[in-house]
């Protein structure tokens, strides 16, 4: 299994080079994990822009072909320990990657799919995956 960042959804909605292929393997191997922190950050680009009405409904379809995994309290102590980790060592990678790590950790998903290399590969237990 393997859970998708806000990088993919965002290539995805930007066409970006590379990143329709590999959503083609992912959708191929089974189902599609992300988290509510990362359809939160999608949102709010949207509802930052300009063309909020169209963007709306693209970024509503766009995300109905995920299973939306949540911030419960097994996530939130994990992402709490994460944080003490990474602060101990003088290496914090910023709230919304640290949730999206311990939703990610706490629901048995090891993997994650991200641009966003550099923070992610700091996390004790997850595996970065980028395209």
């Amino acid at each position: 299994m393997r859970l998708v960042d806000t990088t993919f959804l965002i290539d995805l909605l930007k066409q970006a080079p590379g990143v329709d292929a590999k959503a083609l393997l992912l959708q191929e191997e089974g189902e599609l994990f992300t988290t509510e922190i990362n359809v939160y950050e999608v949102f709010y680009g949207v509802y930052a822009g300009d063309d909020v009405a169209d963007d709306l409904e693209i970024v509503r379809r766009l995300i109905d072909a995920f299973t939306v995994l949540p911030l419960a309290r097994r996530a939130s102590l994990k992402a709490a320990e994460i944080a003490g980790v990474l602060h101990k060592r003088g290496q914090n990678i910023g709230d919304s990657d640290i949730l999206t790590a311990g939703i990610a950790l706490a629901n048995g998903i090891s993997t994650i799919v991200t641009r966003n290399i550099r923070h992610f590969e700091r996390v004790p237990g997850l595996t970065v995956e980028s395209y």
